[in-house]
């Protein structure tokens, strides 16, 4: 796969928290990928309800090549392998990608 575009809306192949299997879940890339193993920072995306301070309901999901409503899971921000990375479903609109900056500058603490 060539460099992922910013903002962009990929499946990937994601570990969970809750135990040490991997399954394929939409996840926003927020970096392009860096050192000697393309490594990426990216938010994963969710369906489910229950939404944290830092986390935005995506406005335009269907536009972004999403099949349900969901929310960026700002709080989750994680590094992935570029090659975890198995395809590519959409794009945030400007809105969304706005929203969601606003929301990582305020999980790092940055002036917003």
């Amino acid at each position: 796969m060539s460099s992922p575009i910013l903002f962009g809306v990929y499946t990937a192949k994601f570990p969970f928290l809750e135990n040490e299997k991997q399954k394929v879940r939409p996840v926003i890339v927020v970096s392009k990928p860096y050192g000697r193993y393309s490594i990426l920072t990216v938010v994963p995306v969710s369906a489910s309800t229950g939404i944290e301070a830092v986390d935005i309901e995506i406005a335009q999901w269907q536009d972004a090549g999403l099949i349900v409503p969901s929310i960026a899971r700002v709080h989750r921000l994680s590094a992935l392998l570029q090659s975890e990375l198995t395809s590519q479903l959409g794009i945030l609109s400007v809105k969304d990608q706005a929203s969601l900056l606003n929301s990582l500058k305020k999980l790092l603490g940055l002036k917003v």
